[in-house]
């Protein structure tokens, strides 16, 4: 029996649900027929059908009411048993009906009979038309599993002596209960549904609300590893409907370091979540795993809540979960995701997923160069992509927070770092151009990636694809008749480099005797002039290299801002040489260099020769 001043301790409660949770027959109102017409006209999945749970069986408890067992837990610990009943009562009647002052009490397969207790916030009477649910709980001191058999509610008569009982309505419950984590889906083929498949919790939430998994990632996140299920939520209904709070539980086969293999998940959007009628949105559960655990199927759990008076007479909950399917997470790699990658043209703009809300669909992105850097000494090189977000409309537009990831046909996986920006919106009609910098080893020679786009902030701190696609590495080419600093391009017409000797001097007269290199530089420069830059922008670099490769001097000059470059002939003077001497002949390499969180990245774009 139940001390109903007994504290539990919570439980994280993985779920896996048996074939007959909810009986194989019903009794279906108007209501529930014209819901399942609804769901039956929405979005299908994969495999052309949508999975519901089990159909409950009716009983009638009294006059115009029946009862239905929406959820049965039998659940066995170290501390004890825990078995709880919801129970729906449904009224056929005209006007308010009274529910009947009865005592429901669970019966095991091994004889024991166990009187449950109902829930302080239990109702007492339904209005017509309309149903309500019941919370039964009883926690038992034994240690051993056994099976359920029937829920029997008793009319007592406390008044005669000795006391008499009358059964009044018995149900069998045999194979209905949920045993709690490790529980198995053997006996419920039904409820094991494969990736991508369609389902809905109608019957047994009188919900609509069609689910669709669409996407799996694990990110190692701060916190430790965490695996995020992406699901579309379809409300095909004409009204509005609101998400229930279900949950999800990951499973693995128990292979990593520890025996753990079920990992309680949550959603990440906050409730309440309302569906508009038609409408389509995605929803996020974030599973947090250990660090070598790969998660193989996930359980979906409906939340059940039974409230009992603590010592203080103040009401307590009683929270767990009970299991309605069990989905078979796929079998990918990152090197499935490079084979499923489309293949993109330089310069067409990217399409993402229509139901992400990263990318403001006012805003066009596409990539506009994709090109190797050089990181002298640093034991890594870059690879810099540039992308172009151009506002289509007559408003500013912010600029996007995406993230990007850089995938080899190897399945090697790269983190991409955005450009330190200064411009927070974009204006109507123009564009932005902003680079991603992807480090990796200097003996990567891949000449194909997929570029793969992440929303890293509605599941923070998890992210999920938004769109990817199969890119190909730029050849640089050394013209300097064209050499590219998008959004400028850079045609050298004349140079000339000339030594200049540093001598002392009346008002300097303890100057070194030294020298200087000044260029003279004669360009045409051109720059779309719609596409807006900022100071982390694109800058050329010009390095004084001698005839052994040692680099001299460089001299770092801007497109944008004090100082820059312009059309025509200019002056660049090459000061703090790292030689006494006066050299001869000399090479200038041209680089184009991007600054990135960890240095400066640059890439080889012509070279000069004396």
């Amino acid at each position: 029996m139940m001390n109903s001043n007994q504290q539990w301790k919570k439980t994280a409660l993985s779920v896996v649900l048996t074939a007959s949770l909810l009986g194989t027959a019903s009794i279906s109102p108007a209501m529930a027929a014209s819901e399942a017409a609804a769901v039956a006209d929405a979005s299908k999945s994969a495999s052309g059908t949508i999975a519901g749970t089990p159909k409950l069986q009716s009983y009638t408890l009294a006059d115009k009411l029946q009862v239905e067992i929406k959820s049965l837990l039998n659940e066995t610990t170290s501390e004890g048993t825990r078995i709880a009943a919801v129970v729906r009562v449904r009224s056929l009647d005209a006007k308010v009906a009274k529910i009947p002052d009865l005592e429901l009490r669970v019966k095991t397969a091994d004889g024991y009979e166990y009187p449950m207790q109902a829930s302080v916030f239990n109702a007492h009477a339904v209005r017509p038309g309309t149903t309500e649910e019941l919370n039964f709980f009883v926690k038992v001191d034994r240690r051993s599993p056994s099976e359920l058999a029937e829920l029997v509610w008793y009319a007592i008569d406390w008044y005669s002596y000795p006391k008499k009982e009358t059964v009044r309505l018995a149900v069998p419950v045999k194979g209905q209960e949920w045993t709690g984590p490790l529980s198995g889906f053997a006996k419920a083929s039904s409820s094991v549904l494969s990736w991508e498949r369609s389902f809905t919790l109608s019957p047994t939430l009188e919900s609509p609300l069609v689910y669709t998994p669409v996407s799996v990632s694990r990110d190692n996140t701060p916190q430790g590893p965490v695996t995020t299920v992406k699901m579309r939520v379809d409300n095909p209904s004409a009204t509005k409907e609101a998400v229930p709070d279900i949950t999800l539980d990951g499973k693995s086969n128990g292979n990593g370091s520890t025996d753990k293999t079920v990992f309680p998940g949550k959603r990440v959007e906050a409730s309440p979540l309302v569906l508009e009628p038609k409408e389509q949105r995605y929803i996020h559960f974030a599973i947090p795993t250990d660090k070598d655990t790969v998660l193989t199927s996930f359980n979906v759990l409906t939340p059940e809540t039974f409230r009992q008076l603590d010592p203080k007479g103040q009401p307590s909950p009683v929270s767990y979960s009970v299991g309605r399917y069990q989905v078979a997470l796929p079998v990918t790699s990152s090197t499935t995701e490079y084979n499923a990658a489309k293949p993109y043209e330089l310069g067409q703009p990217f399409a993402f997923d229509s139901l992400s809300d990263t990318i403001d669909p006012r805003l066009s992105v596409s990539m506009v160069e994709f090109h190797r850097h050089e990181n002298d000494g640093e034991g890594y090189q870059t690879v810099i992509a540039k992308l172009l977000l151009r506002n289509n409309s007559d408003l500013p537009v912010p600029v996007p927070t995406f993230q990007t990831k850089l995938i080899t046909a190897q399945g090697m996986t790269y983190s991409g770092n955005r450009q330190a920006g200064t411009i927070a919106e974009i204006m109507p009609q123009t564009s932005y151009a902003v680079s991603y910098a992807f480090n990796m080893p200097t003996e990567n020679e891949d000449e194909q990636y997929v570029l793969k786009f992440t929303d890293a902030k509605t599941a923070a701190p998890a992210s999920t694809a938004i769109g990817a696609y199969r890119v190909a590495m730029q050849e640089t080419k050394l013209d300097l008749k064209n050499m590219s600093f998008y959004p400028f391009n850079v045609k050298l017409n004349d140079w000339t480099l000339n030594a200049r000797y540093i001598v002392p001097s009346a008002l300097s007269p303890n100057t070194p005797i030294g020298y200087t290199y000044r260029m003279k530089l004669d360009m045409d420069i051109t720059r779309n002039e719609h596409v807006v830059v900022d100071p982390n922008s694109s800058k050329m670099q010009l390095e004084l290299v001698d005839k052994t490769g040692k680099s001299l001097s460089t001299k770092s000059l801007p497109f944008s801002g004090v100082n820059r470059l312009i059309s025509g002939v200019q002056f660049v003077q090459f000061d703090a040489l790292r030689t006494e001497e006066h050299e001869y002949p000399l090479d200038i390499n041209i680089y184009e260099v991007i600054a990135t969180p960890t240095g400066e990245a640059k890439r080889l774009v012509g070279v000069l020769k004396q």
